[in-house]
């Protein structure tokens, strides 16, 4: 090769060719390359100073006092020239220039490039599933939700090191603030992470009700940049499941009532022949609580168990396990032993009713012992005596069969005695409790006539108590 040319260390770089001053971490000084600039052609050849011009030209500095020179044939100039990158990273670019009136070459141009790099530390990256965070953001907020008084489902936390230098783990990972005690954190596995090393960590969320809760989770590392990854978090407790009781039935007016309602609640039986019993009133319970409760009933019991019966329930136990709510019933029934009124406090329990509480939920029952009273009358008698003193009239009767005498079984008799006037009254009232075909006879007495026979008998049907 003729005219003049750079040679470093035993390689010619002819003009326009390429030089690579490699990577340099950015704010600093790389290594000085020394060059000679050398005449190999058969004439003297003159240059001038040499400069260094292009987009980057100030990373690159030329060390030479001053290069302006005549060169004999054989001569040769020496420089240096250093890569010294800014703050910015990546390729950088300039171009070494110097004039010569070599015949040959003319001026002579040499590209430069060297690449500013990062100076060689450990990074940290924090990422959950393939989402990579951001420290301190409320972007990468971390939220959390579970039952109150429940331990959430733990979070898995991935920390890599994605620097070329070891990332040292210094502390423990805590969380920081007023609700942190709320959260839960498992301690990765390994403190010290090599270049593209990496760890994990679990948090877990553990309300005790259902106030949203606030903490900071920080990682503390050497990362010279982010020396303490912070995560933010946030918790709510949702409310525990609870079973619910509603006790419903048709009250009087025949509307459905529910009894777990604020208010009184009551049903009236009406009246009832003593010894007999009326229709059955049907009562449901039901769970309308949340969906994977169960609601335990106690049982459902009445103040008078003398003059009102309670049946079982069918199930004491009510699981929900979806969205319709399951359901039991139970009856009462009225069946006074005597005439009058009675009363009584039906009284549901459960032990979980009143949501998750003990409930106990009454309805006032109430009903007659009914009656039927029948007037009845008859053609005074003629017979000596009757109407005077010591005299009058009895009335017996009986229920299904007629009867002979006073003295025979379930023979009821009523004596209507003479009082004053000039008759015996001829008329009484005979309080009837039960229903039933009943057979009546009257006689007269006096005290002239004690042997008088009873009148041909009379029937009548009773079927219901009245008013």
């Amino acid at each position: 090769m003729h005219g003049i040319v750079l040679k470093e260390s035993g390689k010619e770089y002819p003009s326009g060719s390429t030089f690579v001053l490699g990577n340099v971490i950015r704010n600093t000084q790389g290594q000085s390359i020394q060059f000679r600039l050398v005449n190999q052609g058969s004439s003297v050849v003159n240059i001038g100073d040499g400069s260094i011009i292009g987009t980057n030209s100030s990373e690159f500095l030329l060390i030479a006092s001053n290069l302006t020179s005549t060169l004999e044939p054989g001569d040769y100039k020496e420089f240096e020239i250093q890569f010294s990158p800014d703050n910015t990273l990546g390729v950088k670019t300039g171009m070494f220039t110097i004039n010569s009136d070599d015949p040959v070459v003319g001026n002579y141009s040499l590209k430069l490039t060297g690449t500013s790099i990062p100076a060689p530390a450990p990074r940290i990256e924090v990422k959950i599933s393939s989402t990579i965070l951001t420290d301190n953001s409320s972007g990468s907020r971390q939220s959390f939700s579970t039952q109150e008084n429940t331990q959430s489902t733990p979070k898995t936390f991935t920390v890599k090191n994605t620097g070329n230098l070891n990332l040292n783990l210094i502390n423990p990972i805590d969380a920081q603030g007023s609700d942190n005690a709320y959260f839960s954190v498992t301690q990765p596995s390994k403190t010290t992470l090599a270049p593209n090393e990496s760890t994990t960590f679990t948090i877990r969320f553990n309300p005790n009700n259902t106030t949203v809760r606030n903490a900071i989770a920080q990682i503390y590392t050497d990362d010279p940049n982010i020396p303490v990854f912070r995560v933010l978090l946030e918790g709510t407790g949702t409310p525990t499941p609870v079973p619910k009781i509603e006790i419903t039935y048709v009250n009087n007016s025949s509307v459905t009532e529910n009894a777990t309602l604020p208010g009184l609640h009551s049903f009236n039986f009406g009246s009832i022949f003593p010894n007999s019993s009326s229709s059955s009133k049907t009562f449901i319970i039901k769970n309308v609580g949340d969906i994977g409760t169960t609601l335990n009933i106690s049982g459902a019991t009445v103040s008078d168990s003398t003059n009102f019966t309670v049946s079982s329930i069918s199930s004491l136990s009510l699981a929900k396990n979806s969205g319709t709510d399951p359901a039991a019933t139970f009856t009462v029934t009225f069946n006074p032993i005597s005439i009058g009124n009675q009363t009584a406090t039906l009284t549901i329990s459960s032990t979980n009713g009143a949501s998750g509480n003990t409930s106990n939920n009454t309805v006032e029952l109430s009903g007659l012992g009914g009656k039927r009273d029948v007037l009845l009358s008859w053609s005074s008698s003629k017979e000596k005596g009757v109407h005077q003193t010591g005299g009058g009239y009895i009335l017996c009767y009986k229920k299904t069969s007629s009867f002979n005498t006073a003295m025979e079984t379930g023979v009821s008799c009523l004596t209507v005695p003479y009082v004053s006037g000039p008759y015996a009254p001829n008329s009484v009232t005979a309080t009837l409790s039960s229903a039933g075909t009943y057979y009546f006879r009257v006689k007269a007495y006096s005290q002239l006539n004690t042997a008088a026979n009873f009148s041909t008998a009379f029937t009548l049907t009773v079927t219901s108590p009245g008013p």
